[in-house]
């Protein structure tokens, strides 16, 4: 389970956490739930890139201020206090602003698995603009959705149009047309002339079928930059295997990778073209599984900003519904939401609550509830409330050094939504007793 501390940055002074399979960030605008998303996200991606090219030496400062800081928009957020630590399964880093970062291979980081980091941001509905593909952007997060989408959308043809949960309407991508939604009626329409909150849902729930399903029934496209640190990773681990060798070839160059990448690149080609695997020596054929594991990912972190933008709430629950079915499988995927919703937070609550109930209630009455066929254990959750730049936990889990707004049983209790309509309702009460005098 991944480790995080970050202080210092934007509006965060100080949260320390623990990565869950389902993790959920509430508060304000502007108290820094996006920010803790992009680092999360940028650690994980950090880790994946590690694995695929076996190599943690090119992490150096302008890495992490190409990579997180200009890539993610933060320039302005980072300080002389700024500080992230991250502790993950294959990798551990430590970042102070303007220090070179301190990264380190973990004991199980040659046998560590990828995953597909999949950031989905608030600006999502970029896409349903027209000729976006056109538009000259900077190197940033915004950019690399809009041609992560663009690969998605291309599976998605009329033949396997997706229903858009919530609605009746479904969408699938015409070589012609371009992005389309059909209508109930059977009427196709332009993505770019549906509505404000189908702009946002069809992105944010076609691209989460793409790495949570698509990517896992078929041979997942990968970029040129991807396919280099393949290379590279299937590279170093000849070299590690002929360097460990007890009758090493005489091919090598001293005892530096670096002395010996471009014969150790050429060779990994061949693995990586599938060709002439019969001609490898039996001790070597492992660099064929592990170049296909290096290849595929394993399981899918979604880091989703704000899924309710522009959705009516009913929407937003069955947004929210079909994305947690996507991630109910063997694999360990898990997902990252921040959220101004109470429909999310309640609608969570429900799935959590159906799975203590399950075995009590009779099942007729259970299959009434539309969350009914997910199973999520309360124990795989954590639901954060920032305030004042850090996290606000519950009075029950202050003296337990536990800083969720969970009960011991893993339900959502005391949260800023129910202090708002308390709030709300208060006032109305107050106002209520001169209704009719």
């Amino acid at each position: 389970m991944a480790h995080f501390i970050i202080e210092n940055i934007g509006p965060i002074t100080h949260t320390e956490f623990d990565l869950n399979r389902v993790n959920v960030f509430i508060g304000p605008q502007s108290v820094g739930k996006s920010t803790i998303a992009k680092i999360i996200s940028f650690c994980l991606w950090l880790e994946k890139t590690a694995i695929r090219q076996q190599n943690v030496d090119n992490i150096d400062l302008t890495f992490i201020e190409e990579k997180l800081i200009s890539y993610h928009k933060m320039n302005s957020y980072f300080r002389k206090e700024s500080h992230i630590s991250y502790h993950g399964t294959a990798i551990n880093m430590e970042y102070i602003y303007q220090m070179p970062p301190i990264v380190e291979k973990t004991n199980v980081f040659p046998e560590a698995e990828i995953g597909k980091v999949a950031y989905i941001p608030a600006e999502r509905s970029i896409i349903s603009m027209g000729n976006v593909s056109s538009f000259k952007l900077g190197e940033d997060y915004v950019r690399e959705f809009i041609f992560e989408w663009l690969t998605a959308r291309s599976k998605f043809v009329k033949e396997n149009a997706v229903q858009i949960p919530g609605t009746d309407v479904s969408y699938y991508y015409d070589e012609t047309r371009g992005d389309t939604i059909e209508l109930l009626n059977g009427n196709p329409i332009f993505l770019t002339e549906s509505s404000s909150g189908l702009q946002s849902a069809t992105p944010l729930f076609i691209y989460c079928k793409y790495v949570a399903e698509w990517i896992y029934t078929h041979n997942a496209d990968m970029s040129y930059e991807e396919l280099n640190k393949v290379l590279e990773g299937v590279s170093r681990m000849l070299f590690k295997a002929l360097s460990q060798d007890t009758t090493p070839p005489n091919v090598l160059k001293g005892n530096r990778y670096e002395d010996n990448a471009e014969l150790m690149t050429n060779f990994a080609r061949v693995v990586l073209s599938d060709e002439n695997h019969n001609n490898f020596e039996p001790s070597y054929k492992f660099l064929i599984r592990y170049a296909e594991r290096l290849r595929k990912p394993h399981f899918t972190q979604l880091i989703i900003e704000e899924p309710e933008l522009n959705l009516f709430p009913e929407t937003q629950v069955e947004i929210l519904y079909s994305i947690l079915r996507l991630i109910q499988n063997e694999r360990k995927d898990s997902l990252i939401i921040t959220t101004h919703s109470p429909y999310i937070l309640y609608a969570l609550n429900n799935c959590m609550l159906a799975n203590i109930v399950r075995d009590k209630m009779p099942q007729s009455k259970m299959g009434k509830i539309k969350c009914s066929d997910i199973i999520l254990n309360p124990n795989d959750v954590s639901v954060y409330e920032l305030e004042g730049g850090t996290f606000r936990p519950i009075e029950h889990n202050i003296d337990a050094g536990k800083y969720t707004i969970q009960d011991n049983s893993g339900l959502i209790r005391q949260n800023f939504f129910d202090r708002i309509m308390g709030g709300i309702m208060d006032d109305f009460n107050s106002l209520l007793q001169y209704r009719y005098k």
